[in-house]
């Protein structure tokens, strides 16, 4: 997996993945109500990683940069950029 340095104790990684993935972590992220795709995988492979290799899992979390916040944008089962607060309203009524 690639990964570039961004300083201050973070890394970008990278993957490819099957086309149905972005999808899952999309229906994934609105039945669990995490921030974004990106926190929820966070979480994902801090939670492998604390299982595999015994880490406690509230360490890896600890280390995790802060979230930005809600993700602006996010994609639907077509990736479709869908805007959340348009979810939200059709959530809501």
């Amino acid at each position: 997996m690639p990964y570039r340095d961004l300083g201050d104790f973070k890394a970008k990684i990278q993957f490819v993945t099957s086309a149905r993935t972005p999808s899952l972590i999309y229906k994934a992220v609105q039945k669990v109500g995490v921030q974004s795709n990106t926190v929820y995988i966070q979480r994902a492979v801090a939670e492998a990683l604390s299982r595999d290799l015994g880490i406690p899992l509230q360490e890896l979390l600890d280390e995790l940069p802060e979230p930005k916040g809600k993700a602006a944008v996010l994609f639907n089962e077509h990736r479709q950029a869908v805007l959340r607060r348009q979810k939200e309203m059709e959530k809501a009524g």
